[in-house]
């Protein structure tokens, strides 16, 4: 047989005499539905939902609807409510939600449908989202937020997902090596890049170096810097070809990596000579001496062959039958 102290008797009767004060109310007295709201939104939608609120108690109930933003990672924790006007509205969905400050009256028995909208923020950032929604019966306000974060609260779990279908699109504009590199000042490498998605971009990669025969000869990084090109801008990044003193055609091969979401490669590639300016006035210099000393070895042959050709005596043929007497119209060429 169970038997109960003084203490106990009195303690029970004071329990049962607070369950009997109007003001009181279980968190049970009242039910909320649904439990969950598990939507995928995007940007300028409307999301209208409806809550349907049951008094199970006897008397009438005032309740309060609070919103607060959720902690679902590990507990559960319910953050403090801040007010959407002190908010980022771009990633805060306190600020989504519409729903009636005002109070609610349900009277014994009663069911009461409340209306419950989402109205996302046209720039809204993509990820997951989480809010408590609670239905809070109190004689005032402030008491009803109280016992929403204390965790006391009947109300609805709220998880709203925005995909992120922003486009990544980074172009080659532009990769521009001097047709003719004859100086430093021309030895400059600009590489163009436009950007014509929606997320900034950061690309990366390299550029490789081959001469005439494809054999590669040398390749540089491409933005160590981590130059960031916004949306709808265009960014040309420079670097300079690494070698010099080299004479010949080359080609080179841009390769850029970029994305966050997915990854994604650029090519392109361009030709150019190198012709060192010291290297030309030295290869012209040797062409101009070897060209005179070709022009002096001819003209000391030619000197040589015109002097052996001066010292040979001509023979002079007389045919025979040949009349010696000149006539009017002949050259007298007998010795006087």
């Amino acid at each position: 047989m169970i038997t109960l102290s003084m203490k106990q008797i009195i303690l029970a009767s004071f329990f049962l005499l607070f369950l009997s004060i109007p003001g009181f109310v279980s968190a049970s007295d009242l039910q909320v539905r649904p439990f969950l709201i598990d939507r995928t939104v995007e940007g300028r939608e409307f999301v209208s939902e409806e809550v349907v609120l049951t008094n199970s108690t006897n008397r009438m109930l005032t309740v309060y609807a609070t919103v607060n933003e959720i902690s679902v990672e590990q507990d559960g924790e319910i953050k403090e409510f801040i007010s959407p006007i002190m908010t980022d509205r771009t990633n805060t969905i306190t600020s989504w939600v519409e729903v009636t400050r005002g109070r609610i009256e349900i009277q014994a028995g009663e069911t009461v449908k409340v209306p419950l909208g989402f109205r996302i923020h046209p720039s809204v950032e993509s990820g997951e989202y989480h809010a408590f929604i609670g239905f809070v019966p109190a004689s005032k306000r402030y008491q009803a937020e109280a016992k929403a974060m204390s965790g006391e609260a009947q109300g609805i779990i709220t998880k709203l997902t925005v995909d992120d279908d922003r486009k990544e699109y980074l172009r080659i504009a532009g990769f521009i090596i001097d047709r003719f590199v004859t100086k430093e000042d021309d030895s400059k490498v600009f590489i163009e890049l436009e950007n014509l998605g929606d997320i900034a971009a950061s690309p990366e990669g390299e550029i490789i170096f081959f001469n005439s025969t494809g054999e590669e000869i040398n390749a540089i990084p491409i933005n160590t810097e981590n130059t960031i090109i916004p949306p709808g801008e265009t960014v040309t990044i420079s670097t300079k070809i690494p070698f010099e003193n080299k004479l010949g055609r080359f080609k080179a091969n841009l390769s850029l990596q970029y994305g966050e979401k997915q990854k994604a490669s650029l090519y392109d590639t361009t030709q150019f000579f190198m012709m060192p300016l010291h290297i030309m006035i030295l290869m012209l210099l040797v062409a101009v001496l070897v060209a005179l000393l070709v022009f002096l070895l001819l003209h000391k042959a030619l000197v040589v062959k015109d002097e052996q050709e001066d010292g040979v005596d001509l023979p002079f043929m007389v045919r025979e039958g040949h009349d010696p007497k000149p006539k009017d119209h002949d050259i007298d060429l007998s010795k006087k």
